[in-house]
């Protein structure tokens, strides 16, 4: 991002909001100059006029700026930091199989909002829905045949980082494959253990019960 226009985002995440004169003043440009990016902003969706500021002494009203939820992105963030917390937390509390137990938990819960079968669906039907789930929630995944078997291609894992510490969150794209298809998931390749992807065994056994537990 242009510095002028990181400057003005800084001032207004600071003070909330702030007239053009009054920006103008802080990143020491002409009231038209700082107009110009107050535009760039706004068509970017990063801030908003929200009101109009009248002048205590002789002058014109004036419009007040202030960022929109969009702007919080150019921000620092430290969820993966946090989430690490907890989990550490978690840990000395319960115990390495509480641990599991929570993210089992986690998974039980995720794969609850994953879509029912459809009647006469194919398990390739099927499949492709899994992929679509699994996309909405963060993964890059695919799908091949592989004999009588089907494989599934996970090349990017939206927990990858707090996987490096917890296996237990391995469960939850697991259990989402296994409770769709309602069949057990095989892994054969895993990103935390060197591979550059992961990649899931299944079978067309449809029928099989599986207990997650």
């Amino acid at each position: 991002m242009h510095e002028t226009r990181q400057h003005i985002i800084e001032f207004l995440k600071e003070k909330g909001q702030a007239t053009v004169d009054e920006l103008a003043h802080v990143v020491d440009l002409t009231s038209m100059a700082v107009r110009y990016h107050l535009k760039v902003l706004q068509a970017d969706n990063l801030i908003v006029a929200s009101a109009i500021r009248r002048q205590d002494g002789p002058g014109r009203p004036q419009q007040v700026y202030k960022l929109t939820d969009a702007a919080d992105e150019f921000f620092p963030e430290d969820y993966h930091g946090l989430t690490t917390c907890l989990l550490d937390e978690l840990s000395l509390r319960l115990g390495p199989e509480g641990v599991d137990d929570v993210f089992l938990s986690l998974a039980n819960r995720l794969a609850s909002e994953a879509p029912p079968p459809r009647a006469d669906q194919t398990f390739e039907e099927r499949l492709a829905e899994v992929i679509t789930f699994l996309s909405t929630k963060g993964f890059t995944v695919c799908w091949e045949a592989a004999g009588d078997d089907y494989l599934i291609h996970a090349y990017s894992c939206p927990y990858r980082q707090v996987v490096k510490g917890y296996q237990a969150v391995c469960q939850l794209d697991k259990h989402v494959i296994g409770s769709m298809l309602n069949t057990f998931p095989t892994r054969i390749a895993c990103l935390t253990t060197g591979d550059d992807h992961c990649t899931y065994r299944v079978s067309r056994s449809i029928d099989l019960i599986v207990d997650f537990a």
